[in-house]
C-alpha cells in the first residue's frame, strides 16, 4: 500500500511538472508573438536612406518656396534637413549646417542668391552645390525636388555632362515645370497641343534648351512630374500650362525614365500654391521615401 501511495505522488508530481512545463512553453509562445506583432506594427512606413534629396527653388524663389515641403518631409518622412548650401551671385558655394553620418533621409536646401539667373547659369551652380556636398560625404546618389524653373534647370543639368566622379541622380521630382514656356511670357492659355506623335505643337525656348541636350539624359532616372490645373478654363496652373509641364515626357522619349504623373485641381493647385499645399507634399514624401 505504502509503495502504492509513493507511486500516485510521483505521478501526480510528474504531471504537475508537465503541466507547468506546458504553460510557460504557451507564454513564451504568446509572449514572442505579441513581441514580433508589435515590431510590425511599431515598423515606419517610411524608408531610412542616406541618399541625400537637393530641394530647388525656381524663378523669384527663395527659401521659402521649399520650407513648407522640407517641414512636411521631416514630420512625415522622418527626413531631417542637414544643409542649407547658399550660391551668391558670383556663384561662390556656402554650405551650412551638419549631416551627421547615419541621419536618416538628409535633405539639402538649395538657395540661389540671384534668383533671376538663366536655366544655362542655374544648372552649372546646382552641379557645383552638388560637387560640394559630395566632396564633405561622399555619396554616389542623389534625389532632386524642384519646383518651377528650378525644374528646368535641374533637367538641363542631368542632360550637361559632368566632370568624372559626379553622382547619379536616383529620383527627380518635377513640380509645375515650365519645360515648354511660361504663360504671359512665350506662351498663352490654351494655344499650345500635342501631336499625333506626342510633341508639342508650339516649341518655346526651354523646350528648344532641353530638346538639344535631351540626347545625355541618364538612363534608370525615376521622375514623379506633378501638374497644377485650377480647373477654370485655362488648362494651367496660372503660369504653366498643362502641355507645357507635360511636354518633359516627350523630351524623354527613348530613355529607360520610371516616370509617374500627379496632377492635382482647384484653386491649391495654382503655380505658387503648389509648394504650399500638404497634399502634393505628401505625395512627394511618398514617392521619395514610402517602402
Amino acid at each position: 500500500m505504502r509503495k502504492l501511495k509513493v507511486l500516485k505522488w510521483v505521478i501526480l508530481g510528474l504531471i504537475m511538472v508537465i503541466g507547468l512545463s506546458g504553460c510557460r512553453a504557451t507564454s513564451t509562445k504568446k509572449s514572442a508573438t505579441a513581441s514580433s506583432a508589435s515590431a510590425k506594427k511599431a515598423q515606419s512606413p517610411y524608408i531610412t536612406s542616406s541618399i541625400p534629396t537637393f530641394y530647388v527653388h525656381g524663378y523669384q524663389g527663395s527659401a521659402k518656396s521649399t520650407n513648407t515641403l522640407i517641414k512636411h518631409a521631416e514630420k512625415t518622412a522622418h527626413a531631417h534637413k542637414v544643409i542649407v548650401a547658399t550660391v551668391s551671385t558670383s556663384g561662390q558655394v556656402t554650405l551650412d549646417g551638419t549631416w551627421k553620418k547615419g541621419t536618416r533621409n538628409p535633405i539639402i536646401q538649395v538657395v540661389f542668391k540671384n534668383n533671376l539667373a538663366e536655366y544655362d547659369q542655374q544648372s552649372a551652380w546646382l552641379a557645383k552645390v552638388i560637387t560640394a556636398v559630395q566632396q564633405q560625404q561622399h555619396f554616389s546618389k542623389y534625389n532632386i525636388v524642384a519646383h518651377s524653373a528650378g525644374c528646368v534647370a535641374s533637367v538641363n543639368m542631368l542632360m550637361t555632362k559632368q566632370a568624372s566622379g559626379f553622382p547619379s541622380i536616383n529620383k527627380l521630382v518635377t513640380i509645375a515645370g515650365p519645360f515648354d514656356g511660361v504663360i504671359s511670357e512665350d506662351d498663352v492659355a490654351n494655344q499650345n497641343s500635342f501631336l499625333k506623335s506626342g510633341e508639342p505643337k508650339y516649341l518655346h525656348a526651354a523646350y528648344e534648351l532641353l530638346a538639344a541636350k535631351r540626347a545625355n539624359f541618364p538612363d534608370g532616372v525615376h521622375q514623379l512630374n506633378i501638374v497644377g490645373n485650377l480647373d477654370d478654363g485655362s488648362n494651367s496652373d496660372s503660369l504653366v500650362s498643362n502641355v507645357s509641364a507635360r511636354s518633359i515626357k516627350y523630351l524623354l522619349r527613348g530613355h529607360d525614365v520610371h516616370y509617374t504623373e500627379k496632377d492635382f485641381h482647384g484653386k491649391n493647385a495654382q503655380h505658387s500654391k503648389l509648394h504650399e499645399n500638404a497634399k502634393v507634399a505628401l505625395a512627394v514624401d511618398k514617392y521619395l521615401w514610402h517602402r
